[in-house]
């Protein structure tokens, strides 16, 4: 299975150095004092939520599904593998995010606090693990083509029901208190969070594995 995982990231590297060189020059710009920091963490976070679908969309252009079946890794692991390229993904960009702000906290070149800033960071880890989760069972079973114009659909779907949660809990008050975050906040909130898409993540992962098992390659 570490092959897979192995197989997943060389098949993205060149895609991988060309958002490294992106995030370097905006990183530059951030410590200009042009744009704020929050913006090339939540533009790393976007990045690393698109990033599957390259990966299936090269996949089918090689007939990879095809040759991979024929290893003896079987289709649970092979959908592990990639669920778990995508983890590594996540782990990666939140470090990276959460690194740049506290460079940028220390140079004094960041606009917000720095509590408030590894919390909007936390927001887009879960928002990229919201749409992960919805996204990858979609590309298992109608393929990178068809999922890719689904996309703005799942988007609209995760907005909506985050209204719909928020709006009558009081939630967008409590989005607004946390502009100010406290020490406890800044810990709890991303820990919660994380968790959160992790179950997600694993709910998701047993529907992908139904869907891939039951393709008739």
């Amino acid at each position: 299975m570490t092959g897979l995982i192995w197989k997943d990231f060389l098949i993205l590297r060149k895609t991988l150095r060309s958002y490294l060189m992106i995030l370097l020059i905006y990183a530059a710009v951030a410590f200009s004092g042009f744009w704020s920091a929050s913006f090339v963490g939540g533009f790393m976070m976007v990045m690393t939520a698109i990033l599957p679908l390259n990966v299936f969309a090269y996949d089918k252009q090689a007939k990879w599904d095809v040759y991979g079946l024929s290893l003896p890794v079987g289709r649970a692991k092979t959908v592990a593998a990639r669920y778990l390229s995508v983890l590594i993904l996540f782990v990666f960009s939140a470090a990276v995010t959460a690194l740049l702000g506290v460079a940028l906290s220390l140079a004094g070149r960041m606009e917000e606090d720095l509590g408030q800033y590894l919390l909007t960071c936390a927001v887009c880890v879960v928002l990229s693990m919201l749409m992960n989760a919805a996204m990858l069972p979609l590309l298992y079973k109608f393929g990178s083509e068809r999922a890719r114009i689904m996309l703005a659909g799942v988007l609209g779907v995760v907005f909506l029901l985050g209204t719909i949660v928020l709006v009558p809990f009081g939630g967008l008050d409590w989005l607004k208190s946390l502009e100010e975050p406290t020490m406890e906040q800044v810990f709890a909130i991303p820990a919660v969070a994380a968790v959160g898409g992790l179950i997600l993540l694993a709910l998701s992962f047993l529907l992908s594995r139904r869907f891939y098992g039951n393709q008739d390659l």
